[in-house]
């Protein structure tokens, strides 16, 4: 059959290739339509309580960005001089970047000087209506020429005075435009609002650009003045700058040392293009999928070119590797390629399902981090392996010419020397290695494995770094809490206030350093609060200061009280009569008004901690705020991506464990091989996991998915050992590790370099699971090179036992010669093998 489809393959050699063209540049041009989506949000179903959330909260907030701009100097003068240029430029912006430029608090200050009677507290007003009472009826009395005075000192109206003084406060300060200066003096703040939200990449890159350029142009103008840049809008761009440079960084490094790899291996440079430009194929239709099903990437699926890269060129290494063994015998390359295709077939293909049922149990999960990197991965590696077996082998046909006939590589001579002189003694050796690993992985596992510390997980970029250092100088200047926090949503505006009265009557009832909220703030808060019994009492203020009621007093008192009378026309502030510059966190984007509240946790909410953000969630949920409120911010969307990883964490590992094994059963056997595929596997992962105990790594949401992904690692290797011997059963140990072994080794590199180059990433979560990954894949390395082989020779003997026929003497067997080489290479009147049909093995047993 192999024979067949091999000179199948060399007749449509150039259509072959000539359509794997088509294919790349159509999946190329597809897969460079994926977006990369930074947001945590995409990590969980759209069906978690918090996304379905924060996606309705975003659908009517108007989500505008925030970049905020902080100018500094020790001489105030040059520092407000450069903040006013600056805010003029700024301010020149288009609209369609900037929405609106907050310089200082002259709005708030106009708004409450316009109507500074309804601002004034319902004490103060009622305190100075007493007090007035109490004057007018005095100086009334003092009128009377009768009237004696019996005390030394009358009584002085101390609230009528308070008053009086607040009302001159708030004239005096009506046109001081209030700048946002910090206490020092050395910090000035200008916030500016953009048109569009903080997730628009494009548009917030073209801001940036446009504010960086109006920044240089002020320092030019004023040397010694610095000015930084901090906000969402600012740091959205730096975290996707940084996994998006991060991503093509690990994946330009990934294809560099691979080829490198090969090339120092195979020795051609024909044969590591043809594999290379399979690869090619394989990976950018598993991109092309990836845009067409799931649409995106995300923080966990953002680096799978260097995973598909890393793991999908195992089978062509595999096949390439058979390839120049049967020419290095005298093959001619239609019938090496029949000799690769039958030697490899089964045992490739085994890993690659079992590869692909274990990323494909992470689509078992809700965790939708994990399913988009099951779904795109599992469907990844079967078109590699697709790959491999029909581009590569025509690519092959057609570049044979130049691909040298050469010896054994160096590498199969040194692996050789691995092979166990006394396999019942290493088998042993891997039973004390079992039970120590499981115990310790017991250990680590009963424990408290996960990452609880979110800055652990932060990227790192010179932009991100310049983004927190001035955000941390806002921070201390102008006191926390400017930025971040959450929104809550109610559905009527009239349930806007019972909500927040309920909330802080809540937290009054708390401790102090146990307060719920650190901030919470609705329209209601910038409208006067009590408005009609306040202005009852103006009303009543204006009737006791009526003229006929001032026409006996004196002019100088006549004057004081005529200060303190009310306007005629006083009516109740509405929510439109809020300038827009103030009201603009609560104005949704129908235009509505009122029915979103800000809020902030409180300080005993560590903001970094993810415990606390489990606690504080459980918290605010545990309050029955009824099914209108809507919560929505990223506590919420952590807490449940918390929830989902440890319910679902054992479930992918699990499922990934009983579907490797069970396809080991089916397609390897239930036999020895099977069993020392099995047991391989196992014990790679249960090293992988010790190593991770005595290294102290943690646990996080993204590379959790290294367990499964290891399980399909370590059985992948001790797969393709395991074939070769069941395809070859009289190859010893030297020579399987020197040919099927050296390959392995080859697979095992490539794939460390695709999980190597994901510490250079920026992002530490990502850093953590190329970690995680490379520990796997070396236990797993060591588990198939060292043990597989030692396994297989003791499980030999025991069944030769028990079947109670000879142990299978190494001693020369003419068929020994011709096992495992195709029968098309023989001669159909002698029956011997044409031309240099003979392995090396074969010639030393003769």
């Amino acid at each position: 059959m192999t024979t067949g489809y091999a000179r199948w393959l060399h007749r449509r050699r150039f259509a072959i290739a000539i359509g794997s063209l088509a294919i790349t540049l159509l999946a190329g041009w597809l897969g460079s339509r994926l977006t990369v989506e930074a947001d945590l949000s995409y990590l969980l179903p759209p069906s978690t309580a918090s996304v379905q959330e924060l996606r309705a909260i975003e659908r009517r907030a108007r989500v505008l960005g925030t970049v905020m701009v902080a100018v500094q100097s020790a001489d105030p003068a040059r520092r407000g001089a450069a903040a006013r240029a600056l805010r003029s430029r700024l301010a020149a912006l288009p609209p369609a970047m900037v929405s609106e430029v907050t310089f200082d608090e002259h709005i708030a200050r106009q708004l409450a000087w316009e109507h500074r009677w309804l601002y004034a507290s319902l004490a103060d007003l009622t305190a100075a209506r007493d007090a007035l009472r109490t004057e007018l009826r005095d100086a009334h009395l003092r009128a009377n020429p009768l009237y004696v005075d019996l005390d030394d000192a009358p009584p002085s109206p101390a609230q009528t005075l308070e008053l009086r003084a607040k009302l001159r406060e708030a004239e005096r300060t009506r046109d001081d435009p209030g700048e946002l200066v910090s206490k020092d003096g050395r910090t000035q703040l200008l916030v500016v609002r953009t048109a569009n939200a903080a997730g628009d990449i494009d548009r917030d890159r073209v801001l940036l650009a446009a504010v960086a350029e109006e920044i240089a142009a002020v320092r030019a103008s004023f040397p010694g003045v610095e000015i930084g840049v901090a906000g969402d809008i600012a740091l959205t761009v730096a975290e996707h700058d940084a996994v998006r440079g991060g991503m093509v960084l690990a994946t330009l490094a990934t294809v560099g040392l691979v080829v490198v790899g090969l090339l120092v291996y195979y020795r051609t440079l024909a044969g590591v293009l043809a594999l290379s430009w399979a690869l090619l194929v394989g990976a950018l239709s598993t991109f092309a999928f990836a845009r067409l099903t799931v649409g995106h990437l995300n923080l966990a699926t953002a680096f799978l070119s260097s995973i598909v890269i890393g793991n999908g060129i195992n089978f062509g290494i595999m096949l390439l590797a058979r390839f120049m063994e049967a020419r290095r015998t005298g093959a001619e390359p239609v019938a090496a390629i029949g000799q690769a295709i039958a030697g490899t077939v089964a045992g490739t293909l085994a890993a690659a399902m079992i590869a692909s049922v274990a990323y494909g149990s992470l689509t078992l999960t809700s965790f939708r981090g994990f399913r988009d990197f099951g779904i795109i991965a599992g469907v990844g590696i079967l078109a590699c392996w697709l790959a491999a077996y029909t581009v590569l082998p025509a690519v092959l046909l057609l570049v044979a010419r130049w691909i040298p006939r050469r010896g054994e590589p160096t590498l199969g001579r040194v692996l050789r020397h691995l092979a166990p002189r006394r396999p019942r003694a290493r088998a042993v050796v891997l039973c004390g290695l079992l039970a120590l690993a499981g115990a310790q992985t017991w250990q680590y596992l009963a424990g408290d494995p996960f990452e609880s510390n979110f800055r652990n997980l932060r990227s790192h970029s010179p932009a991100i770094d310049e983004e927190a250092r001035w955000m941390a100088e806002i921070d201390r200047a102008f006191g926390q809490g400017i930025s971040g926090g959450f929104v809550i949503a109610v559905a009527r505006r009239e349930q806007t206030a019972p909500l927040v009265a309920k909330l802080r009557a809540i937290d009054a009832q708390r401790p102090e350093g146990a307060k719920l909220f650190a901030r919470l703030s609705s329209l209601d808060d910038l409208l006067p609060a009590d408005q009609p019994a306040k202005l009852a009492l103006l009303a009543e203020l204006r009737d006791m200061l009526s003229d006929e009621a001032l026409a006996e007093l004196s002019e100088e008192d006549r004057a004081e009280a005529l200060a303190l009378r009310p306007p005629a026309g006083l009516v109740a502030l509405r929510d439109e009569d809020v300038p827009e510059a103030l009201a603009w966190p609560f104005i949704e984007a129908d235009g509505s008004r009122g029915k979103l509240v800000l809020a902030m946790a409180g300080w005993s909410y560590e903001n970094w901690d993810a415990r606390d953000i489990v606690r504080f969630a459980d918290d605010l949920r545990g309050l029955d705020l009824g099914p209108d409120v809507l919560l929505g911010g990223d506590w919420f969307v952590f807490a449940d991506m918390l929830r989902l990883l440890t319910r679902d964490g054992p479930l992918t590992t699990l499922a990934s464990l009983f579907g490797a094994v069970l396809l080991v059963l089916v397609v390897v056997g239930r036999g020895r091989h099977g069993i020392a595929t099995v047991v391989c596997g196992v014990a790679g992962t249960l090293l992988m996991l010790a190593l991770a105990s005595w290294l102290s790594l943690r646990v996080n949401f993204l590379d959790f998915v290294a367990l499964p992904i290891t399980i399909g690692i370590g059985i992948d290797y001790a797969v393709n050992l395991a074939a070769r011997d069941r395809h070859e059963p009289g190859l010893d140990a030297g020579a399987l590790l020197a040919h099927a072994g050296s390959a392995v080794l080859v697979c095992s590199f490539t794939t460390i370099v695709g999980y190597g180059s994901l510490l250079l990433s920026r992002n530490q979560a990502i850093q953590s699971f190329g970690t995680a990954a490379i520990l796997g894949e070396a236990t797993c390395l060591v588990a198939a090179l060292v043990f597989a082989p030692a396994l297989l020779q003791v499980l030999q003997r025991r069944s030769a036992r028990a079947r109670g026929r000879p142990q299978r003497s190494r001693a020369f067997d003419r068929h020994d010669v011709y096992r495992g080489i195709d029968p098309g290479c023989l001669d159909s009147r002698e029956g011997i093998p044409r031309g240099r049909a003979r392995t090396s093995e074969q010639r030393d047993r003769l």
